[in-house]
């Protein structure tokens, strides 16, 4: 699903991001991470939500949806 239509960027590109960091990431991070920076704003409000679904252990981080059983 695409995220930002400013950027063009998806939630699996999100995700990625989110678990390729070591620390809790801020948005301005996550923008940074995929080389872009925040235009319209209408994505911060998913971004926002997914940083707050990610936990973060040392180098690990994913997504709550991703620890689910399916």
């Amino acid at each position: 699903m695409i995220v930002c239509s400013c950027n063009v960027f998806s939630d699996t590109q999100v995700e990625a991001a989110i678990a390729a960091s070591a620390e809790r990431l801020r948005m301005s991070k996550v923008y940074a991470s995929l080389g872009c920076a925040a235009q319209c704003g209408r994505c911060a409000h998913t971004i926002k939500a997914m940083l707050d679904q990610s936990e973060c252990v040392g180098a690990a981080c994913r997504t709550r949806a991703s620890r689910q059983p399916h």
